[in-house]
């Protein structure tokens, strides 16, 4: 019975512990593209922050194995927090005492940021399967999902808000501070899953381990393609180019950049209570979950490059999040249940550095299409790879349908 109630206590204190991370990890951007532009004027410079983000999340992910060959995943999650806290006390003094200046100490410390958050992410994925009843894997996942949403939906507005009332330099404080507080919940954590024996693992194997086991399992192998396909399909939802939809295409003004923004973080929102409540029905069918989602990608996606009727944008993009949660959830789930622990964790960093990677060339590929193409021909685009996707997942329905199986073994 302790045992249950510690493993119920330390996924509250993960789940907790992330959203207070996730919440400082927005605020702290938002602060830092304030902080640039208004010491540049530039926003090639203020690009430059996501641009150092993705970079140094998708080196991370290459050497994570080497780190959860090393550490238990729960000390990974604990100084991965520690570590990022220290680096944002770091950012706020330089704010404080160098007002502004040194640039490039701030993208130095994006970097180190992001780089060591690159780790807490696939411990964390790992983690939650060994914290729940497999029955409950679909609900908690929904939940985790769910909650990410929140912070994402809330976060922004929230930023802006603090930014213009208080100042980013005491927005930067609150930021540490819920650091802090998400570092303190983390360290609480008292279930540590068993370690495997790696002693006798080569580093190269340790690197290579979580691609060879995503390409032995036909299941993961088949998501896996299908991911790098769908990432290169979701470049068109980039900021910069819904931008230029809605100017050109909808003729409309910055309000409505950030209603179909909103209308889509809605629709993740809905879909993660109705993916909530309904776990018992989703539970044996995650393979066709994904089938179904990927299909409704592709009419939602070709309608909304389509269409020039504003309120129907508005609703197309609603009705995005709703496949596009169902997906995710029904993925992480089938993952989550193909292996355990270390392993689980090489897998999911293995995975988000295919997920970063793609998406680094789709932001690029998608902008240049939409430059010289028009910003329709890149939903067009989209709306094909998102049918490319979908074919994969028909010719290897038989896979994707199966039971999933403990890679472990």
């Amino acid at each position: 019975m302790s045992n249950i109630v510690g493993k119920q206590n330390s996924f509250r204190f993960i789940w907790f512990g992330q959203m207070f991370a996730n919440l400082g990890d927005i605020l702290y951007i938002v602060c830092l593209i304030k902080i640039i532009f208004d010491t540049t004027g530039s926003v090639t410079y203020m690009s430059l922050v996501p641009f150092f983000n993705t970079i140094s999340a998708l080196i991370s992910g290459l050497i994570a194995p080497l780190v959860i060959n090393k550490y238990k995943l729960k000390s990974i999650l604990f100084y991965s927090q520690s570590g990022k806290t220290l680096l944002l006390l770091v950012m706020s003094l330089s704010v404080t005492i160098l007002e502004g200046r040194f640039l490039v100490l701030f993208y130095l410390l994006i970097c180190l940021i992001s780089f060591i958050d690159g780790w807490a992410s696939p411990a964390r994925n790992a983690l939650v399967p060994s914290l729940v009843d497999e029955r409950e894997l679909v609900k908690t996942n929904s939940l985790l999902s769910l909650s990410d949403q929140i912070v994402q939906l809330i976060a922004w507005p929230i930023g802006s808000i603090l930014l213009v009332s208080l100042g980013a330099e005491i927005v930067l404080w609150f930021t540490f501070s819920l650091y802090l507080v998400s570092t303190a919940l983390m360290g609480s954590i008292v279930h540590v899953p068993r370690q495997l024996d790696h002693e006798n693992q080569s580093r190269m194997d340790a690197l290579k381990e979580g691609w060879r086991l995503i390409w032995n399992s036909k299941q993961l192998r088949v998501i896996s393609f299908m991911n790098i396909i769908e990432t290169f399909a979701n470049g068109v939802w980039i900021a910069a180019i819904l931008f230029v939809y809605v100017s050109e295409v909808l003729n409309k003004g910055e309000s409505w950049w950030g209603f179909i923004n909103g209308s889509f973080f809605a629709g993740m929102l809905f879909a993660g209570l109705l993916i909530y409540r309904c776990t018992a029905f989703l539970e044996n069918k995650l393979g066709k979950t994904i089938l179904c989602s990927t299909f409704s990608l592709i009419v939602i996606t070709f309608m909304f490059g389509a269409t020039s009727i504003p309120w129907l944008a508005l609703l197309l993009s609603f009705l995005f999040g709703l496949p596009q949660m169902a997906r995710e959830v029904a993925e992480t789930t089938i993952i989550q249940k193909s292996a355990r622990e270390q392993l689980l964790a090489k897998v999911y960093s293995a995975r988000g550095t295919l997920i970063f990677g793609a998406f680094g060339i789709s932001s690029l590929v998608m902008g240049w299409i939409t430059e010289e193409f028009g910003v329709r021909t890149t939903f067009y685009v989209s709306t094909m790879l998102f049918i490319g996707s979908f074919f994969v997942s028909l010719i290897s329905r038989r896979h994707l349908l199966m039971e999933t199986k403990d890679i472990n073994n």
